[in-house]
């Protein structure tokens, strides 16, 4: 009975040394096929933008295709969960926001966990929002809260439980003004429907509104940041108008799904951050009015347990409910 002990112990020895040989080889050669990446919104929205900014970085390191696929719906909860579901290898990544976790804090039982169902990767930048309005709208902050007290205004977002709609709920409250929320598909359908005057406001992604508030098609009013944005010198940040209740930075990162390995992770994390080194993108990154900054898994995956118990506090204080 002992040698049979011994002979089973070693077999199931050679067994386990047989799986950790694979998966080195495997994080060894990672990638050695396409990797996707999901955005949980449209083509030309925030997320898409960033996702293909660093994706094209990617392809290059990794001498890989990088696929960039807008899985789109619930706020981007169905890109998300497809992410949540996928098989974890390391070939399949999610680009989201801040957005990720206040979805969640809003939905609470929704299909997914934000955080333990995800591997977090790397953090590529951080950012304000941007409150503006249609040129026919009004020119300043003062001016657009004197006009929402006597009429009840409008105000788009990317959808439902999105930072853009937090946002939006908080200087509600701050401004003591009622406003009706108008939830779309996305940043873009909702920056259309501004510049056409189907909405009075949009707080918006600055990757998204800078391009129309340089054209002129759109005005921009207070940014949501601690500093003014070196894009927008003259615009003040809520803060610098009174109410500093309505500020609100946002993140944006590469999540993976739980269990990644970790050589693989490694990589994954190696590659994104020399990624978003990179002159070009960091060029591309700060056009759309990210500050770019990339971090460890642990690091990354700390700021979102501290910022998920943040967002579930914060939409409970403005009682924001999925619609």
């Amino acid at each position: 009975m002992k040698l049979l002990r011994i002979a089973g112990a070693a077999a199931l020895g050679a067994v386990m040394s047989l799986i950790g040989a694979g998966a080195a080889a495997q994080s060894a050669n990672f990638p050695d096929r396409p990797v996707k990446i999901i955005v949980g919104f449209p083509a030309g929205s925030g997320n898409d933008l960033i996702a293909r900014a660093v994706g094209n970085r990617l392809s290059e390191l990794w001498k890989q295709p990088v696929i960039v696929e807008n899985k789109v719906g619930a706020s981007g909860q169905i890109g998300a969960e497809s992410v949540a579901r996928a098989a974890p290898d390391g070939y399949t990544l999610l680009l989201t926001g801040s957005s990720h976790l206040i979805q969640a804090a809003v939905a609470r039982k929704g299909p997914y966990k934000a955080v333990d169902d995800f591997t977090p990767v790397s953090l590529v930048g951080t950012g304000p929002l941007i409150l503006e309005v249609n040129n026919t709208g009004a020119k300043t902050l003062p001016e657009f809260i004197a006009q929402a007290k006597k009429d009840t205004l409008t105000y788009g977002s990317a959808g439902t439980g999105t930072s853009p709609h937090v946002a939006g709920e908080l200087f509600a409250r701050a401004a003591g003004v009622k406003m009706t929320h108008v939830p779309y598909k996305g940043s873009a359908p909702a920056q259309t429907d501004l510049i056409g005057g189907q909405v009075h406001a949009v707080f918006q992604v600055t990757q998204v509104a800078l391009p129309h508030i340089r054209s002129g098609q759109v005005r921009a009013l207070a940014v949501t940041g601690k500093t003014r944005l070196a894009d927008l010198p003259n615009v003040p940040t809520m803060a610098e108008v009174g109410l500093p209740q309505a500020s609100l930075e946002i993140w944006w990162g590469f999540l993976a799904p739980a269990g990644v390995q970790p050589g693989v992770l490694r990589e994954l994390n190696d590659s994104v951050r020399q990624a978003v080194a990179t002159p070009e993108v960091q060029q591309r990154l700060a056009r759309a009015g990210l500050m770019p900054g990339s971090s460890t898994s642990q690091a990354f995956g700390n700021i979102m347990k501290s910022d998920y118990d943040t967002f579930v506090k914060l939409v409970e204080a403005a009682d924001i409910k999925a619609e």
